[in-house]
This record gives structure tokens, sequence and C-alpha cells, in this order.
């Protein structure tokens, strides 16, 4: 995965801190044929973005060796420029990127997914009080005891959800669900269930 694709950085918008992007990066990435300030404007009125929730206007200063789209910036006294960026959510950003419909807003999209998910697992128990922790860490064995009794697939499934979501929570790494304990088989010719290989039981039945 190509983590340069479109910067992406820590702001604070809607009251809390989140991943943002900048919409002129992600305009440029898509190679989208109208001007940004046109673009960005039309997109927001048309998919009705909130200000405050979903973006957050910057003005920015241009030098004379940069340029700016005209209908998108101000002329302050002593000739300064000034123009409008935004910053967006990442939830912004990969419905922006969707509609795009086109290889570059498929990429980045995937990209955001990305960056998000490790986001997430770097924090891990970062947002959970110490008694959370203990009780989601307690909880962790009983779920790789029950998984591992269990041979009906359906709640086998299930269970394997619900560890993910608790090794998730406490950034630890998610046992394969086929390496904990029996899953049911059809029997043929009398066989038995398939007693697949324990990883965290150091082998044993």
């Amino acid at each position: 995965m190509n983590t340069s694709l479109v910067p992406v950085f820590s702001g604070e918008l809607n009251g809390r801190f989140q991943q943002l992007c900048d919409a002129r990066d992600l305009h440029g990435f898509l190679g989208v044929g109208r001007d940004f300030s046109n673009w960005i404007k039309g997109r927001i009125d048309h998919f009705g973005f909130d200000e405050g929730e979903d973006f957050s206007p910057v003005s920015v200063k241009r030098t004379s060796f940069e340029t700016p789209d005209l209908a998108n910036q101000s002329q302050s006294r002593g000739g300064d420029r000034r123009s409008i960026d935004y910053h967006l959510t990442l939830d912004m950003a990969k419905e922006l990127a969707m509609v795009e419909n086109n290889d570059q807003g498929r990429q980045v999209r995937r990209y955001f997914i990305a960056m998000e998910r490790q986001a997430r697992e770097s924090r891990g128990a970062a947002y959970l009080t110490v008694s959370q922790q203990l009780a989601i860490h307690r909880q962790v064995p009983v779920l790789l005891a029950k998984l591992k009794a269990e041979t009906s697939p359906a709640v086998r499934q299930t269970l394997h959800a619900q560890l993910s979501q608790h090794c998730h929570l406490l950034a630890l790494p998610i046992p394969p669900m086929d390496s904990v304990g029996r899953c049911a088989a059809p029997t043929l010719g009398g066989q038995a269930p398939t007693d697949n290989h324990d990883l965290f039981a150091g082998g044993q039945p």
C-alpha cells in the first residue's frame, strides 16, 4: 500500500481530533478536469456536506509563484492573495473519491480505509479506561475456550468475530479461526470431525 498517495494528518473537527486530508491534494491525485474551487464547491453543494462536521475551510496565503484558482481567492490590502483550502474528514474524502468513478478514486479510497484501520490498530486501547481494558482482557481467554470447544461453523464465526473485536481493542494479534479448536465437517465413511492444530494451546487437542 502506497502510504503517500494523499497526505493524512491529525486535526480537530467537530469538537474532536481525527484524521483529515487536504481537499486540494485529493483533487490533484484524482486528476479532476475541473478547477479546484468549482469542483469542491460543487461537490459540497451537490452532496450536502456540512461545514464543521465534514470539512473545515482554511484561508491560505499564496505567493506570486503559485497559481491558485482565481474563483477561490480574495485580495487584501497590499496585494496579498488568499485562497480557501478545505480540510476533509476521511469519510468525506472517501465519498468524493468514490463518485469520481475512476482508477485513482478507487485506489485512494482503499488507501483511506487502510489508513483508518491502521490508526485504530495503532491506538489499540488508548480510549479505554483501565477497568475496561481489564474486563476485555478477561474475556479473551473465555472466547478462546468457547471457540476451541465449539464445532458449529456458524457459532464459531460469531465467536471469532467477537474475539477479533476484543483483540483489535487491545492491539493483540488475531488468531485465525481454523487454528483454534475443532470444526465439524461432513462425515465421510465414518470419519470423525477434523481436529485442527491449536496454536494457542501448544498443539494440544
